[in-house]
């Protein structure tokens, strides 16, 4: 039996850790290699925009219309993330995971 570790998302709780990166064409089932996935969200765009709005066209499929702004959040998304974010921000330096001057040095 192995062991598989992850990291929870500090601001949404999903966990990630390695995952399959490439397989044999035809069998996904036969893993060519792996990565981890923290080190693929370095590489964010950080100038995306805040949401994106699809269309269902059923069974799980989706198509995309376009993306939308804080300012165009008719669901009220994103002071629910804004104030999870400064939540989590907040748990990590009261665990000393990071400390309030990387956080001053990140926004600077």
């Amino acid at each position: 039996m192995s062991e598989y570790r992850q990291a929870f998302c500090p601001v949404c709780g999903v966990a990630h850790g390695t995952q399959i990166t490439e397989t044999v064409e035809g069998k996904p089932y036969i893993v060519l290699a792996r990565g981890n996935y923290w080190a693929r969200t370095k590489d964010f765009e950080p100038n995306k925009p805040f949401g994106v709005i699809q269309e269902t066209l059923g069974r799980g499929t989706f198509r995309l219309i376009g993306y939308f702004q804080p300012e165009d959040d008719v669901d009220g998304f994103f002071p629910l993330v804004k104030d999870r974010l400064i939540q989590a921000c907040k748990e990590w330096v009261d665990k000393g995971w990071i400390t309030r001057e990387e956080i001053e040095e990140a926004i600077k």
